[in-house]
């Protein structure tokens, strides 16, 4: 059984897409009609920007969300038993599996990285990766941090992200080291993102989501805050909302694609980031990038 899986912020490099649409007439329509939705030239800033550029919540979230979609629509075989995506990739899924038109998904991926990058604004927050401890001792120590911390990504075994306040994450880290963390390294994003602090963005999103047309998908969408599959819109609209404060839960949702019977795991969008995530969560499994018809 094949599932297809969708990458979240961190998979934007400078030239993305270029060559999609320099050579595919599908792509062109699509990024062009993409930027007169936004107002403002994304193509240029994905083709021409630098690094830093990219970086930027406002263009990174639409950027890698227009990436995947674009190698979804123009990819050989898309036939999936069953999807999910990491954070920001749940919507490109979603777009791929039919339960969302790749318009709607564009204004709902801008809009949340506008009120994302909003309510970091309100309190100086941050993440940090932790290396080789336990979910559940992590977990443990977070809670001991009276709400300043919590447990934010749950990308694989032995590689959790926390999220939270400047100063709770400094706490956490030296905790964590002494309790056993190989590395406990700050990342370089605006705030705390899945976690309680995106609370303001949470309520600004909900409003949009539940004004948004969601159908019934092809197939299983396997949600980040249940790493569990819904086919139910209702649903699905829910777990998009309560995933902006709450946990991505990676491992346990690789873990559940298994369970149900994923045997190949297809990779759509820029970077080969879940392809690695995957094969240290289930060595069984086969792992490749989408190919282009």
């Amino acid at each position: 059984m094949k599932a297809f899986v969708f990458p979240g912020q961190g998979s934007q490099f400078p030239g993305m897409a270029k060559d999609l649409y320099e050579n595919f007439a599908l792509a062109k329509e699509i990024v062009d009609e993409a930027d007169q939705i936004l107002g403002f030239s994304l193509s240029k800033v994905m083709f021409e920007g630098t690094d830093e550029d990219l970086k930027q919540t406002k263009v990174t979230q639409p950027a890698i969300y227009l990436h995947s979609v674009l190698v979804a629509k123009l990819g050989k075989d898309f036939a999936p038993d069953m999807v999910a995506g990491h954070s920001l990739g749940e919507f490109s899924a979603l777009v791929a599996a039919g339960g969302l038109s790749w318009q709607d998904g564009l204004r709902l991926v801008y809009q949340r990285a506008l009120a994302m990058q909003k309510a970091c604004e309100i309190v100086p927050s941050t993440m940090a990766a932790v290396l080789g401890l336990a979910d559940a001792e992590i977990e443990r120590i977070c809670g001991e941090l009276n709400g300043e911390v919590v447990a934010a990504n749950y990308n694989c075994p032995g590689q959790v992200v926390i999220s939270g306040s400047v100063s709770g994450i400094e706490k956490a880290a030296e905790l964590l080291k002494a309790a056993g963390a190989k590395r406990v390294l700050t990342l370089p994003v605006g705030g705390a993102f899945h976690s309680p602090f995106m609370e303001p963005a949470r309520v600004e999103l909900a409003a949009a989501i539940e004004a948004t047309t969601i159908e019934r998908p092809i197939c299983p969408i396997f949600q980040n805050v249940t790493a569990k599959p819904s086919q139910d819109p209702v649903e699905i609209k829910q777990n998009l909302i309560d995933q902006l404060t709450g946990a991505v839960r990676w491992t346990q949702s690789v873990e559940a694609m298994v369970a149900a019977g994923a045997t190949d795991f297809i990779e759509c969008g820029p970077g080969k980031v879940l392809q690695g995530l995957v094969k240290k969560i289930s060595a069984d499994v086969q792992v490749a990038s989408m190919e282009l018809a």
